[in-house]
């Protein structure tokens, strides 16, 4: 989990999407759960507690580990019966983009 988020701290591609924007999302896994949450472009996480995230995500450890290194995307992940998860659209197409911009290989600069 720990690299996941120093992987979304470290991406400046995301700065942009998240300016004014609070999020939380909530990932359980076996019998784990965890809470990551973004407050002034900054990502951070913690073990679930009694927070009322904005998305769940629930499905196998290895399932989600898939998603969150872009081996797969969430749609599909979801399509194919490996997660289940819950919120509101706007929310769940945030994570989308976030996990998609967080995988994508930095931008070569020509000039």
């Amino acid at each position: 989990m720990t690299s996941f988020v120093d992987k979304l701290n470290r991406k400046e591609s995301l700065k942009p999407l998240l300016r004014n924007t609070s999020f939380s999302l909530a990932i359980s896994c076996q019998k784990d759960a965890y809470l990551v949450e973004v407050r002034n472009n900054h990502f951070s996480w913690k073990r679930m507690k009694e927070e009322n995230p904005d998305v769940w995500l629930m499905g196998e450890r290895e399932s989600i580990h898939s998603i969150a290194s872009g081996e797969i995307l969430l749609r599909e992940a979801k399509k194919n019966g490996l997660i289940q998860i819950d919120g509101s659209l706007r929310k769940i197409l945030l994570l989308e983009s976030l996990l998609f911009l967080c995988n994508s290989p930095p931008e070569k600069r020509i000039g």
